[in-house]
C-alpha cells in the first residue's frame, strides 16, 4: 500500500511538473509590447520581436554585424529561429571558430529586454537554442546572457532614432521607449550601415524643423504690410539655418557615406584585414596543436591580429577627427536655429501668433506629408549609394565563406 501511494504521488508530481513547464515555455509577450534581443559575436546585431513572438526588425550594431545580416530574411522569424542564423552565420563566415579554439574565444551574449515571464522565458529558450546550435556545429563555445541596457541608454537611442523631444523621451517608460526604437528600426530597415543611418536621422530632423519654419515664414508674409520687415529679417535667419543644414548634410555624404571617402576607404582595408584574420584563426585552430604546422600558423596569427588592431586603429581616429568636425558644424547649425528662436521671441506678436494658431491644421498637414515622404526622398537621392553598400556587403560576406569553406 505504501508503495503503491508513493507511486501515485510520483505521477502527480511529474504531471503537475509537466503542466508548469508547458504554461511557463507558452509565456506569451503582453498585447502591443516590443521586446529588444542583441547577439554579440562580435558581430552585434539587434532584433525587435513583437508581441507576437516575431522579430519585426534587425539591425547592425556594427560592420561585422552589418556583412552577417545583408541578404538574410530574419523579419518574420521567431526569436529561436534568428538566434540559430545567427550563429550558423557567424559559423560560415568564420566568426565561429571550429576545431581546437578554445571556448572563451567562441563566445556568444545575448540580451533580452523586460522582466516579465515572457522575457525570462525567452531568455532561457534563446540560451538553450544558442547552444544547441554550437553543439550541432561542434564549436566549443560558451553562451553568456548580459543585461540589457538601462533606461538612460534607451532614452539616448531612442532620441537619436525618432523625433522626439528630450522632454517628451524623458517622459517616456521602457515600453515606450521600446516601440519608439523599434519603429525607427523598421523605418530605416533599407539602410545597412550606421553611417548611412546617422545621415538618414540627422537629414530627417531638420528637413521637418525645417518645413516648419518654413510654413511660419509663408504665414508672415501672408499678413504683409508692417509685417514684411518681420518676414524678411525671419527669412534671412532661415536661409542661413537652411545653408548650415546643407553643409551639414554635405559633409556627412562625402566625409563618412560616399565610397570615395577616406573613411570608408579605411574601413575596405579594415574589412580586408579582418577576412585574413579570420582566416588564420580558423586555420589555426583546424591544426593539431601538437603538429609542427601549429607553432608557426600560431606565429602568423599574432600578426594578423597586429595587422588588424593597426588598421582598427587608423580607421578610429578618422572617426574621431571627423566627429570633431560634425561637431563644429553642428554648434554653427544650433547657432542659426538660436537665431530663429530668438526672432520668434521677439518679434512675434499676438497677431502672428493668432494666425500661426489658426493656420495650426495647415502646417501640422504640411509636416505630416514632410514626415511621410521623407524617407522615399532619401532613398531616391541615395539610391546608388544603399544599392553600392549590400553589393559590397554581401561581396566581402560570400569572400568570408569562400576563404572558410576553402580552409577547411
Amino acid at each position: 500500500m505504501k508503495k503503491r501511494f508513493i507511486g501515485i504521488f510520483l505521477l502527480f508530481a511529474i504531471a503537475l511538473s509537466a503542466i508548469s513547464f508547458t504554461s511557463c515555455s507558452n509565456a506569451k509577450p503582453e498585447e502591443g509590447s516590443v521586446t529588444r534581443m542583441t547577439v554579440d559575436i562580435n558581430p552585434s546585431v539587434e532584433f525587435m520581436i513583437d508581441d507576437q513572438n516575431k522579430i519585426v526588425s534587425v539591425t547592425a550594431l556594427n560592420d561585422e554585424g552589418s556583412i552577417l545580416i545583408v541578404g538574410e530574411a530574419f523579419v518574420g522569424k521567431t526569436p529561436e529561429e534568428a538566434v540559430e542564423m545567427m550563429v550558423t552565420l557567424a559559423s560560415d563566415t568564420g566568426y565561429l571558430v571550429q576545431g581546437n579554439a578554445e571556448a572563451s574565444e567562441n563566445t556568444v551574449k545575448i540580451s533580452i529586454s523586460g522582466d516579465s515571464k515572457y522575457a525570462e522565458q525567452l531568455k532561457k529558450d534563446i540560451t538553450e537554442k544558442a547552444n544547441d546550435t554550437l553543439k550541432a556545429l561542434d564549436i566549443n563555445g560558451t553562451v553568456e546572457k548580459v543585461e540589457a541596457l538601462k533606461i538612460d541608454a534607451l532614452r539616448q537611442m531612442a532620441l537619436s532614432t525618432s523625433l522626439y523631444t528630450e522632454e517628451e523621451i524623458s517622459a517616456m517608460d521602457e515600453d515606450q521607449l521600446y516601440k519608439v526604437i523599434s519603429a525607427g528600426r523598421i523605418e530605416t530597415a533599407l539602410l545597412l550601415t550606421e553611417e548611412m543611418r546617422s545621415a538618414y536621422y540627422s537629414a530627417k530632423e531638420y528637413k521637418i524643423s525645417f518645413a516648419q519654419r518654413e510654413e511660419t515664414a509663408r504665414i508672415i508674409k501672408e499678413l504683409g504690410g508692417l509685417y514684411n520687415l518681420t518676414h524678411t529679417a525671419y527669412k534671412t535667419a532661415l536661409d542661413v539655418y537652411s545653408t548650415a543644414i546643407t553643409e551639414l548634410d554635405d559633409f556627412r555624404y562625402e566625409m563618412l557615406v560616399s565610397p570615395e571617402s577616406e573613411y570608408q576607404r579605411s574601413l575596405t582595408k579594415l574589412r580586408e584585414a579582418k577576412v585574413e584574420l579570420l582566416k588564420q584563426k580558423n586555420y589555426t585552430a583546424s591544426l593539431d596543436v601538437n603538429g609542427e604546422e601549429y607553432a608557426s600558423a600560431t606565429v602568423t596569427l599574432q600578426l594578423s591580429e597586429e595587422n588588424y588592431n593597426k588598421m582598427l586603429a587608423a580607421y578610429e581616429k578618422i572617426g574621431t577627427d571627423l566627429n570633431a568636425a560634425l561637431e563644429d558644424l553642428i554648434a554653427k547649425l544650433r547657432q542659426a536655429e538660436s537665431k530663429l528662436t530668438e526672432l520668434e521671441d521677439t518679434l512675434f506678436d499676438e497677431n502672428i501668433e493668432a494666425k500661426l494658431q489658426e493656420k495650426a491644421s495647415e502646417i501640422e498637414a504640411s509636416l505630416n506629408a514632410a514626415k511621410d515622404g521623407f524617407f522615399a526622398e532619401f532613398e531616391s537621392a541615395h539610391a546608388e549609394d544603399i544599392a553600392a553598400i549590400e553589393e559590397t556587403l554581401l561581396a566581402k560576406k560570400q569572400q568570408l565563406k569562400s576563404e572558410i569553406e576553402a580552409g577547411k
